[in-house]
């Protein structure tokens, strides 16, 4: 038997917080054999186990264990796991788990997780969605058969309406397209949008509109955006083709659930309220409407006689002024809200009341002592007060300085580079052919720019000639075209592509790849990179002078045998 030494503490301790995370959605262990009770470590006396190493070990991605063999990937795990340990026996010693912020943090999560088993047993668990339930909502949706229709859009609702009447007076649709409508595209075919569309397809307020139609029926003006300006459309549908369900399945489904949830959350809801009987207390609310317009300090700290009087009594029960500012606090609710009493009752009765009612029926019928979300709540703990030593005892003492966070810039240009960047002016057109027609023009030497501003669809694009930034950082918002316009060089037209919203055609004005200047924003990344590093460095310090606080011993040939062969 050894006295452990010291240990490269900052290769393990990214396992620390791995290990919290993966527990949450772990199980409990099956029960081991009699030959994982063997000791490998002790801390200040307390045993680590085989079983409890197997368990932690199994947590940890294999690309996380660092070492040239088994023995050392052992090791490694072995002493992120003595870390976690030393971390959790210094905060049971300082009592840091009797802090009041850290005890309504850990109980609103634990009643959160004892609402979401409630309703899925008692609500999720319980629906069923019948095939018939699946083709009556198919059918009344309009999602039975897919549309041709034509448009005519006009600059304002009195022009549309004239041009409604027309209609309905005998005039010819395809021709009044022709000649009046100003989406030139589709106006130049008669209004045909040109292709067959899907309900789920078509912009929802225009789907709403027209897909109760029958054949040949026109719709009222509809008002939607075009290329930055507020225009009117009709609608005439001109032919439909049956679709089967399995077209629309899943959004079908997925509708039909989320309808009949609701319909049981309220009816489940409304039979607890006539089981318990929930009374507000205006009273009560009142004084706490007072304390939240004159506290100082912590708003949701409240004096001793008012923290445990009732905001809410119901059979069996109460909701104490105290409960209810720790779920205030949780939710962010401020003191707008607090002082008054209309939004109290409002949170009250929309949400905090039913959340009570619903966790005391759940532990009720025992579900508090559901293995896994005692687990989960243990896991949760654990976080909580890892967090709580690192902030108390290490990030709350980091200070960085103006010279080190310049310095730090200095020395680390790739952290104040900007990834590659494509610049481009693009054109969201309305259809395919719009958009070939675009593109036809900027090959020809049109200036992108007005024809960005005349016909764009991207929301707020108009505005800036259609320009467009096109890095890593706005990926997300330009899937359809990213790739594309990276691949193509400077000067280059890309599209017409498909994308979310119409049909992407573009120019690509400028690549390149800057180092940002030192300024505020820099000067606020190289100061936060400064302080992480220290706080780093100091986390691993404060480890290793817990080790002198809580003694550790290791069983070297103990682990050796567990540890350096394969199972």
């Amino acid at each position: 038997m050894t006295s452990i030494q010291p240990f490269q503490c900052e290769r393990i301790l990214p396992l620390l917080c791995l290990s919290v995370l993966f527990l949450a959605s772990c199980d409990g262990q099956p029960e081991q054999p009699e030959a994982q009770d063997v000791v490998l470590a002790t801390i200040a006396g307390d045993p680590i186990t085989l079983s409890a190493f197997t368990e932690f070990s199994a947590l940890i991605p294999e690309g996380m264990k660092k070492g040239d063999t088994l023995l050392d990937k052992n090791r490694h795990v072995l002493n992120s796991l003595i870390d976690k340990r030393l971390l959790l026996a210094e905060a049971e010693a300082i009592q840091l788990a009797d802090d009041p912020a850290l005890q309504a943090e850990l109980a609103f999560f634990a009643q959160n997780l004892l609402l979401d088993l409630y309703t899925h047993r008692e609500i999720s668990q319980k629906i069923v969605v019948a095939d018939e339930e699946m083709e009556a909502h198919y059918r009344a949706t309009h999602r039975d058969r897919a549309l041709r229709f034509s448009g005519i859009m006009l600059e304002t609702r009195e022009e549309a309406e004239k041009i409604l009447q027309a209609v309905v007076d005998g005039a010819q649709f395809m021709e009044l397209a022709k000649g009046r409508s100003l989406h030139r595209d589709s106006g130049e075919q008669g209004g045909d949008v040109g292709s067959y569309k899907l309900k789920d397809k078509v912009l929802p307020s225009i789907a709403e509109a027209i897909f109760p139609l029958a054949v040949g029926e026109v719709s009222e003006p509809i008002r939607f955006q075009f290329a930055g300006k507020t225009h009117y459309t009709i609608f005439q549908v001109t032919d439909e083709m049956p679709l089967p369900l399995a077209a629309s399945e899943h959004k079908v489904r997925e509708e039909v659930f989320g309808r009949k949830r609701v319909a049981r959350y309220q009816a489940l809801l409304d039979s607890l309220k006539g089981a318990y009987g929930p009374e507000l207390l205006p009273e009560q609310i009142r004084a706490l409407n007072q304390h939240s317009q004159q506290a100082e300090g912590d708003l949701y700290a409240l004096p001793a006689a008012l923290s445990d009087e009732p905001l809410v009594s119901f059979r069996g029960g109460q909701i104490s002024c105290h409960e209810f500012m720790q779920m205030a606090r949780q939710i962010r609710a401020g003191r707008p809200e607090l002082a008054d009493s209309a939004r109290v009752v409002f949170l009250l009765e929309t949400a905090i009341t039913p959340a009570f009612l619903f966790a005391t029926e759940a532990r009720a019928h025992g579900l508090e002592e559901d293995p896994n979300l005692q687990q989960r709540i243990r896991d949760k703990r654990d976080d909580l007060l890892l967090n709580a030593l690192r902030q108390r005892y290490v990030d709350q003492h980091v200070i960085a300085t103006p010279e080190e966070a310049r310095a730090f810039y200095d020395s680390h240009p790739e952290k104040f580079t900007a990834p590659l960047t494509t610049e481009v002016v693009e054109i969201l057109a309305s259809s395919d052919s719009l958009a070939q027609r675009l593109k036809r023009e900027i090959l020809a030497g049109a200036d992108p720019a007005p024809l960005a501003r005349a016909h764009t669809l991207r929301p707020g694009a108009d505005h800036h000639d259609g320009h467009l930034t096109l890095s890593t950082y706005t990926k997300a918002y330009y899937q359809g075209i990213y790739d594309l316009a990276h691949s193509l060089p400077v000067g280059q037209v890309g599209g017409p592509v498909q994308v979310q919203g119409g049909y992407s055609v573009f120019k690509v004005l400028d690549r390149h790849q800057k180092k940002h200047p030192y300024n505020a924003t820099s000067r606020r990344r190289a100061t936060a990179y400064v302080k992480i590093d220290k706080s780093k460095r100091g986390y691993v310090r404060y480890v290793r002078g817990l080790r002198e606080q809580h003694p550790v011993e290791e069983f070297t040939d103990a682990i050796e045998r567990a540890l350096g062969a394969p199972n």
